[in-house]
């Protein structure tokens, strides 16, 4: 049993090509998902990445996902990108969660022209009240993930 689920958000309108949205979670708990919406973009060289304690989980592109033979859809995994006109949404589901101890960094660079905004949505849930987490002693609450 999980804690307290968590929906993290940013919104970032782009200035140019070769911009970055980060969004860095800061302290222990369990990752679910990711998505990533843009608007407009000429290439798809749109890339996302995901580190979980310093340890790369996932790095693709939008251009990588558009592609329906690099689409995952299991019971455990989903990694897709659908398209409706200018704006794409890219989804990345884990099932069972994934726990991180102290840093989730999700990451998006832009290294094509022509995109407007992206939002950035990340799942999450906190730890339960009585999880204890390694390298935190017992009798202390774990640190809610919080936005920085």
């Amino acid at each position: 049993m999980r804690g307290e689920a968590v929906t993290l958000e940013r919104r970032v309108e782009i200035r140019s090509s070769a911009e970055r949205a980060s969004l860095p979670i800061h302290g222990a708990g369990w990752f679910r998902a990711l998505t990533v919406e843009k608007v407009g973009g000429t290439t798809d060289r749109t890339e996302v990445s995901i580190e979980l304690d310093g340890e790369p989980l996932l790095n693709t592109s939008f251009a990588t996902l558009k592609n329906p033979w690099n689409q995952i859809a299991t019971s455990y995994l989903v990694a897709r990108v659908t398209s409706d006109g200018p704006r794409s949404i890219l989804t990345i589901w884990y099932s069972p969660e994934l726990k991180f101890r102290a840093l989730a960094n999700l990451r998006v660079d832009v290294l094509e022209d022509g995109v407007e905004s992206l939002r950035v949505s990340a799942v999450m849930n906190k730890p339960a009240p009585h999880e204890h987490l390694p390298g935190q002693p017992g009798n202390v609450a774990a640190a809610l993930p919080s936005f920085k």
